[in-house]
């Protein structure tokens, strides 16, 4: 039985999604902002007429039972390997779908760097869509823009985390042939709260304007981990703050740390992400550093289509099990300072903030590090 938010009020219990406002046959309720930055339902009781529908609704649970293949590949266009975050595997999906007059749903920075979920229908637009953007995005009418598509009989490549694909797949209520679900390997979804405080300090402390964040550049290559920063006065930083504190399980929605996708039975068409740990599967392999996908194969359709894309990349069977293994297939443990930097959220700068619980963090795992080591040692 699925843990329902509307009935426990345990955030845990709510990944945001909200389909259970659009459930709603009477508009009874909203999306409200918490003190973390994070949306919660909140049911106007003034206007509800107890019909559940909400509660019915929820998708916050994971039916699935995929048979799944999993793969390494790499885009064979280098422009457009260059431009993602790794493996490219991403545009090779959106251009299939753009070619059949189809429209592609995805994340990109909008007005003052906010993180949202929009569509295009060519692929220079599309390129908004690459790259990581490590916070929650803003769903806006996605869902509902989807199934107007699809009742056109056109074409849809939806990209999302696997309980945005998950929510979608709930909101339709029907398999659409002409549908591609297409999730990330989703480590957590951070506030966008703390995002946006982060954005107007670095502004505040440069007296400019910040035009661009790339939190996984591949101008020092594919492993390198320091976002960088771009200035409206052409000015580029490197700092790594808010994505150390991302990595480091300090940001997370309540929800990321019980999260009901993040095994490897997957819910999309096509799960993809970095292969991290990829030397280890294929000893062989030849990396250049330039980027790496795993992608997850999860349905017939999925099959099919990956059967019609797959001349556009260089790819490899792998073990599906051996490769999850290196990459993120399970909860992610909560930052034991969590509590504390959201506490602290709006007394203190949020860049001092993220580095103090992530210093005493640091500190402690070298401490409990160097302490097994001189245990070792003695017993030796």
């Amino acid at each position: 039985m699925k843990n329902i938010y509307l009935e426990t009020h345990n955030k845990k219990d709510c990944n945001g999604c909200g389909i259970c406002t659009i459930g709603c046959p009477v508009n009874a309720i909203k999306m409200i902002e918490d003190n973390e930055g994070f949306y919660y339902p909140v049911i106007d009781e003034s206007k509800c007429i107890k019909c559940n529908k909400c509660k019915n609704i929820c998708s916050n649970y994971n039916n699935s039972d995929s048979f799944g293949k999993a793969f390494m590949a790499i885009n064979n266009n280098k422009e457009e390997l260059k431009n993602s975050s790794s493996g490219g595997i991403f545009y090779i999906l959106a251009k299939y779908v753009i070619r059949k007059n189809g429209v592609v749903f995805g994340v990109e920075y909008g007005q003052d760097l906010k993180v949202q979920h929009n569509h295009y229908e060519n692929l220079e637009d599309c390129k908004k869509f690459q790259g990581s953007k490590y916070l929650r995005s803003d769903i806006g009418n996605s869902y509902e823009k989807v199934k107007e598509f699809l009742e056109q009989d056109r074409w849809v490549l939806f990209t999302g985390t696997p309980c945005q694909c998950n929510a979608l797949n709930v909101f339709l209520k029907e398999n659409y042939e002409k549908l591609i679900l297409c999730e990330i390997i989703c480590h957590a979804n951070p506030s966008p709260k703390v995002f946006k405080k982060y954005i107007d300090e670095l502004e505040k402390s440069k007296q400019n304007k910040v035009v661009s964040v790339f939190f996984r550049s591949k101008d020092t290559g594919w492993r390198n981990q320091t976002p960088v920063i771009k200035y409206k006065n052409g000015y580029i930083e490197k700092e790594n703050t808010y994505f150390l504190a991302f990595v480091n399980e300090l940001l997370g929605r309540p929800s990321c740390h019980s999260c009901q996708f993040s095994s490897t039975n997957r819910i999309s068409d096509f799960t993809i992400g970095d292969f991290w740990g990829v030397e280890k599967v294929i000893p062989d392999i030849i990396d250049n550093d330039t980027g790496i996908s795993l992608i997850t194969v999860n349905t017939e359709k999925g099959m099919r289509i990956f059967d019609e894309i797959k001349n556009n990349m260089s790819y490899k069977e792998v073990d599906k099990e051996l490769a999850f293994s290196y990459n993120h297939h399970g909860n992610v443990p909560m930052h034991k300072n969590r509590q504390k930097f959201f506490d602290n959220l709006d007394k203190m700068p949020v860049i001092e903030n993220m580095q103090k619980c992530i210093k005493v963090s640091i500190i402690r795992k070298v401490l409990r590090k160097t302490k097994n080591i001189a245990k070792k040692l003695i017993k030796s």
